[in-house]
């Protein structure tokens, strides 16, 4: 795993995902989420297109479980040159920090926000009535909170990350 071609495709995978990670998040919870509140039962079948043919919350959670195990095997891999010296290091705990919110952003995402989205956006099950207005509202609220606090927990994570090399 110290190869340089093996370190610049964890980094690359790491950083790239983050930004994607992020990037689709924040256009979803600011800007997906409330023009389909607006428009109502109206936005229904660009959610479905969105979410169900085209596969946003797949592609979310992608990114994000990479981006995820890139970063767990560049910290094993500082952890282990270092026989832990690195992990107690005022930046081996500030990407620790950052670590640890990610991957509660990630089991927030994958739980609650993820599965919301899936069935806001999803083609309805043959035989079952469509959403009423107050699942469609429960659900778009559901969505927009779980997005809202990962966007929290990421923004964490990407402060102590981008910050640990200076504590």
């Amino acid at each position: 795993m110290d190869h340089p071609a093996v370190l610049f495709l964890l980094r690359a995978i790491h950083v790239v995902g983050g930004v994607l990670w992020v990037g689709g998040l924040m256009i979803v919870t600011f800007f997906l989420l409330p023009a389909s509140r607006t428009l109502g039962p109206a936005a229904q079948p660009m959610l479905q297109d969105i979410m169900g043919r085209r596969k946003l919350p797949v592609y979310l959670m992608s990114v994000a479980i990479a981006t995820t195990l890139a970063g767990v095997l560049l910290m094993i891999r500082n952890v282990s040159l270092t026989d832990g010296a690195w992990a107690r290091s005022p930046m081996g705990i500030g990407i620790s920090v950052g670590a640890a919110t990610a991957i509660v952003a990630l089991v927030i995402g994958m739980t609650v926000t993820a599965p919301a989205a899936k069935r806001l956006g999803g083609p309805p099950k043959p035989g079952a009535a469509p959403l009423t207005d107050e699942e469609r509202a429960r659900l778009m609220r559901r969505t927009a909170i779980g997005g809202r606090l990962v966007l929290v927990l990421l923004a964490v994570s990407a402060l102590t990350m981008a910050t640990a090399r200076y504590y």
